[in-house]
């Protein structure tokens, strides 16, 4: 069992070693300035000063990166269609996550898809919400008319952290809808949809969909736009490391751990993401952990070791 446990730490490091950051978008500009000062280009619609993408305040989530950072991007107009590009990529996969709240006042329509870059009309990935900012879906073509025919439940008026992954193989895109920070990559989806379009990921891009006339606009906050090359990527902590290698000597035997370092009084414990989960006091070196299934990191100092719940 140990030496499964540690081939498994070794392998999830040399993945989070070899994974690539993207892009990073915490709209970290002054409130109500447009973002195409920011990096952001038009690719359809119109840009005038009194309709354009503007930054608002900023989005929180527990534990994400980019959560309470600069501000957010203000889903609230129309005729406005922007992006910001990163390098392409045209094997494997691709994950983006971004912070999103939706009002219960709003207008059925996608805000967000990928493209590739540069930007042309050929767009996939895209994240739908429905009328009542009570769904979200990843679908079908633009439509002015027909909605997906599924949304997975939310609620409006309340933060959530979305993914959305596509596999550049399979071409098929998915999206993960969370109210509380994941631990690991889900096996399933909330929904996918496939991309027959997609053969390069190069660009996100941000949609105001309403139009002029309409009785109901739409209402969306966007913020904290992350792209990487993996799961775990996605939710790297600002100011601490994932470790390329195991350098702190631990053991885990069902749920006892052991650490071989006997000045070491206590360890940290994070999520595979990055994120603190608690501190553990040892007992003559060791400690029941008591943490549900999947892969953590284990810390004392400057030194590091992942190891993997069975139990």
């Amino acid at each position: 069992m140990k030496k499964i446990t540690f081939l498994l730490s070794f392998i999830a490091c040399v993945l989070v070693a070899q994974a690539q950051t993207l892009l990073v978008e915490n709209f970290d500009y002054t409130i109500g300035s447009a973002i195409t000062a920011q990096g952001w280009a038009k690719h359809s619609g119109t840009v005038t000063p009194n309709d354009s993408i503007l930054v608002t305040a900023g989005l929180t989530f527990a534990g994400y990166p980019g959560s309470g950072v600069g501000g957010a991007a203000n889903l609230v107009g129309s005729n406005k269609d922007q992006n910001k590009t990163f390098a392409s990529q045209t094997t494997g996969n691709v994950y983006v996550s971004f912070m999103m709240k939706a009002a219960a006042v709003n207008r059925p329509g996608y805000f967000f898809h990928l493209s590739p870059s540069p930007v042309t009309n050929t767009f996939f990935s895209r994240v739908w919400i429905n009328g009542t900012g009570s769904g979200m879906a990843i679908g079908p073509v633009a439509s002015s008319v027909v909605e997906p025919a599924t949304y997975t439940p939310i609620v409006a008026d309340q933060t959530y952290l979305i993914v959305v992954k596509i596999d550049l193989t399979t071409k098929v895109s998915s999206l993960f809808v969370f109210s509380t920070l994941p631990t690991i990559e889900p096996t399933t989806a909330q929904m996918t949809y496939t991309e027959t379009a997609a053969t390069s990921v190069g660009g996100v891009g941000l949609r105001q969909y309403s139009f002029s006339g309409s009785t109901t606009n739409q209402n969306i906050i966007v913020d904290g736009i992350r792209v990487a090359t993996s799961w775990a990527a996605l939710f790297t902590t600002t100011g601490f490391s994932t470790p390329s290698a195991n350098n702190l000597e631990v053991s885990l035997i069902g749920k006892k751990l052991t650490v071989t370092d006997s000045s070491t009084s206590s360890v940290e414990i994070f999520s595979a993401v990055g994120s603190k989960i608690q501190t553990v006091e040892l007992v003559n070196g060791s400690a029941n952990l008591n943490l549900s299934k999947g892969l953590y990191i284990v810390r004392v100092g400057k030194k590091a070791a992942k190891i993997m719940m069975n139990f």
